[in-house]
């Protein structure tokens, strides 16, 4: 590999998107959301721990689920705004 490929390729920074470089700070805000929550809304915890199973969160359960289906489907997000452009493909 030369100096020549590595101009070409591009860098890590400019592919990804938005939400990609920005990744710790949505965690970060969605901590202090949930501890806010759990400060000033007691009732949502409280009513969301209400639905266990086999001491499984249900609603834990299903959000996990939610984020792990689409990488197990591999599904690419950034075609799925194309689909809205160019609906027959």
């Amino acid at each position: 590999m030369n100096a020549q490929d590595n101009a070409d390729a591009p860098s890590t920074v400019e592919g990804m998107g938005l939400f990609e470089r920005f990744l710790t700070l949505w965690v970060a805000l969605a901590i202090v959301v949930g501890i806010l929550l759990g400060q000033f809304a007691p009732a949502i915890p409280e009513t969301l721990s209400r639905f266990e199973y086999a001491q499984v969160s249900i609603p834990v359960a299903i959000l996990i689920w939610a984020m792990i289906f689409p990488m197990m489907l591999q599904i690419d997000f950034s075609s799925i705004v194309g689909v809205g452009r160019q609906p027959k493909g």
